[in-house]
């Protein structure tokens, strides 16, 4: 039999339906995060699809009949050099517990897994190793108390922007720890500012705090990959939806690997008034870390004007060029840079 992979061509309808056909006789959905899609066909008959966002493979399935075939892995390797092509370095998905040895057949090393046994896997066996590893080296370098031992935690924040309130959530968590490691998510929100800003934000927010380590995420914390909802949430929040608690828990799960690996034993997060995916996340992750041995602690949010200090707040006001208002949430080093954007005619729209 003849195979050849092709690109699906979002606008063939045919291609489209095939594509859903198939997916549909496997029990697959197609995932509605997708920046382009390929197939596997021999003559005309679509054989295998897989789709791709951002680094993530995801709706990956081989026809029925075909399966056993080795298609899975022609596939994989199609989309890896697609991927290549467009000059993505790594390939991420998620899978559930029958389909870890398919997977694992075909080059995807297991990063962690929920207790469930849905898996987030990656295509290098070396990449979340050198991860820890460059963290740890750097976690090293900060001061420690006279016993050398130092109490280790965490946050992992989005800052978009920087705000007053994320600086006091770093300050309540520095009075409870030694050494603090401050993950800045390095996925792009659908909305607000760049990766590089949000980082130089925190970087300069926090540069007159010795104790602390302001690092990149990748893609090991609050991710596309791991937990895609909280990027795009959905219009109502089910508490009770097996896709929203999976992505949740297999966070929670790759943090577990992450604090355990650094000896880190708390994490720390703000209270959530306003977003219903962040304050679900929060009630997941405080259930599952506890699972793990580890505490989360919640910290009630700064409020002004008896209001609480949130970044989309900040946002909202850059929008309608409430400058002033926009000015009081944020710290003085953020105003500086969101100033030196404006000046640079570099901001982003706030809400684009």
């Amino acid at each position: 039999m003849q195979v050849y992979s092709r690109l699906i061509d979002p606008n063939n309808k045919e291609q489209i339906r095939s594509r859903q056909r198939l997916l549909e006789s496997v029990g697959i959905r197609l995932d509605p995060l997708i920046d382009w899609s390929l197939a596997l066909y021999s003559e005309d008959q679509m054989l295998a699809t897989g789709s791709c966002f951002r680094y993530t493979l995801r709706s990956i399935a081989v026809a029925r009949e075909h399966q056993g075939e080795g298609l899975m892995a022609q596939l994989i390797t199609a989309l890896e050099k697609e991927a290549t092509r467009r000059s993505i370095d790594r390939l991420m998905l998620v899978s559930q517990p029958k389909d870890r040895q398919l997977f694992s057949a075909v080059g995807f090393t297991k990063v962690a897994e929920t207790r469930r046994g849905v898996a987030l896997m990656e295509n290098s066996a070396q990449l979340f190793t050198d991860f820890l590893k460059k963290l740890e080296a750097e976690l090293c370098l900060l001061p420690t108390d006279e016993t050398g031992t130092a109490q280790r935690a965490a946050i992992v924040m989005n800052a978009n922007p920087f705000t007053k309130g994320h600086r006091y959530l770093v300050e309540s968590a520095l009075q409870e720890c030694d050494q603090l490691l401050l993950l800045v998510l390095s996925d792009d929100p659908a909305k607000g500012f760049s990766f590089e800003q949000r980082f130089e934000m925190v970087r300069r927010g926090c540069a007159d705090l010795p104790q602390v380590l302001v690092a990149a995420s990748g893609p090991y914390a609050v991710s596309t990959a791991s937990f895609p909802s909280y990027f795009y949430p959905p219009s109502e929040v089910d508490e009770k939806s097996q896709l929203l608690n999976d992505e949740a828990e297999l966070d929670a799960a790759i943090f577990a690997r992450i604090a355990d690996y650094l000896g880190i034993s708390k994490r720390f997060v703000g209270s959530e008034p306003s977003s219903a995916i962040t304050n679900f996340y929060n009630q997941v992750l405080n259930r599952e870390l506890l699972a793990h041995g580890l505490e989360l602690r919640i910290i009630e949010r700064l409020t002004q004007d008896e209001k609480a200090v949130s970044a989309s707040s900040v946002r909202e006001f850059l929008k309608n060029k409430n400058y002033a208002a926009a000015e009081k949430l944020v710290s003085p080093t953020t105003w500086d840079f969101l100033m030196h954007l404006r000046a640079d005619d570099t901001a982003p729209d706030p809400e684009s």
